[in-house]
C-alpha cells in the first residue's frame, strides 16, 4: 500500500524533534569537522617533523680563545670537506655567526654583548634517505678531525613534543568516534519519541497491512531531509572557523610550526564528516525504527 510522505510530520512538529535534531547535528558536524581538520594537520606535522628530525643533526665546533679568524675558518672548511665526502650526507650548511647571534637575540638585547660572546661555530647536516647516522656514531667518525666538537641530534630533544602531537591526534580521533556515537544516540531517541507520539497511527497502518520497511522508509526520508542542510551548515561553520584560525596563526607567525597541508587535501578529508553524518543518520533512522516496529509486532 502507498504510504503518505508526511507520515511523521505530526510527531516532529508537536515535539519539535526536527528542530532539536537539526541543532544537535549542526553542533556535532561542526565539532567533528574541527576534530578531523586537527587530526589531519597533526598527522601531517608529526610525519614531517619525524622525518626531518631523524635526518638532520647539528655540529658544534667549540670556541677556542687563542684561535684567530683564519684558523677558525680553516678548521671549519676542513670539517665541511670531510662531511661532504661522506656517502651518507646529503647537504651540509654552515651557520654564520650573524645567524647564530640572531638566534640568541630574543634572549639577549645588547648587541655589543652578543658580539663579545664566545659563540661556537655551527653546521647543519642533512642525511640522505635511508642513510641516517646516529649522532654518537657521527661524532666518533669526526673525532679524528676534532675531539672537542659536539654532534646534536634534533630527534633527541623533540621526542616528547612528537609524543605530545601524537597524543593530540589520539584525542581528535576519540572526538570523531564520540561524534558518531552521539549521532546514533540522538537518532535512536528521536525514533522513540516519534513512535510514542504516533503509536496509534502506526498500529492502524499495521492493521491495514502496511509493512514495517515502508513505515521505516518514510521516517528515513524525513531524517534525510533534515540531515542535509544541518550537515552543510555545520561544515560551513567549521570551515569558517578553520579559515579564521589560519589567518590568526599567519598574522602571529605560528604557521611555521605546522607542516604545510593543501586546502584541497584538507577540504577533501574534512568533507568526510558531513557526508558520514548524513549517511549515519539515514542508516540509524531506518534500523532504529525497524527494531522498534518489530517490538510492537
Amino acid at each position: 500500500m502507498g504510504m503518505p510522505s508526511n507520515l511523521f510530520n505530526t510527531a516532529f512538529k508537536q515535539q519539535r524533534l526536527g528542530l532539536m535534531f537539526s541543532i544537535i547535528l549542526v553542533i556535532l558536524v561542526y565539532l567533528g569537522t574541527l576534530a578531523m581538520a586537527a587530526q589531519a594537520v597533526l598527522a601531517r606535522t608529526a610525519l614531517t617533523w619525524g622525518y626531518d628530525l631523524q635526518s638532520r643533526v647539528t655540529i658544534e665546533i667549540p670556541f677556542v680563545d687563542d684561535e684567530d679568524a683564519t684558523q677558525k675558518q680553516d678548521k671549519r672548511e676542513r670539517l665541511l670537506q670531510l662531511l661532504r665526502a661522506m656517502p651518507q650526507v646529503d647537504t651540509v650548511e654552515p651557520i654564520d655567526e650573524a645567524k647564530t647571534q640572531g638566534l640568541l637575540s630574543q634572549w639577549i638585547d645588547d648587541a655589543s654583548l652578543l658580539q663579545a660572546l664566545p659563540l661556537p661555530q655551527l653546521i647543519d647536516v642533512t642525511f640522505k634517505v635511508g642513510a641516517t647516522l646516529a649522532p654518537a656514531e657521527l661524532q666518533r667518525t669526526l673525532a679524528s678531525h676534532n675531539r672537542d666538537l659536539r654532534v646534536y641530534g634534533h630527534a633527541d630533544w623533540m621526542d616528547k613534543l612528537l609524543g605530545f602531537l601524537t597524543g593530540l591526534g589520539v584525542i581528535a580521533t576519540l572526538m570523531l568516534f564520540l561524534t558518531g556515537f552521539a549521532v546514533v544516540t540522538v537518532i535512536s531517541a528521536i525514533c522513540r519519541a516519534a513512535l510514542a507520539v504516533q503509536h496509534d497511527t502506526i498500529e492502524l497502518l499495521h492493521f491495514m497491512g502496511a509493512p514495517d520497511h515502508a513505515i521505516a522508509r518514510q521516517f528515513q526520508k524525513h531524517i534525510q531531509r533534515l540531515a542535509f542542510p544541518a550537515a552543510l551548515i555545520g561544515f560551513a561553520l567549521a570551515a569558517l572557523t578553520v579559515a579564521i584560525l589560519v589567518f590568526l596563526l599567519s598574522s602571529l607567525g605560528g604557521l611555521s610550526l605546522i607542516a604545510p597541508l593543501s586546502w584541497v587535501t584538507l577540504g577533501s578529508v574534512t568533507a568526510l564528516i558531513p557526508l558520514g553524518a548524513i549517511g549515519l543518520s539515514i542508516i540509524t533512522a531506518r534500523q532504529s525504527l525497524l527494531r522498534l516496529l518489530r517490538r510492537l509486532g
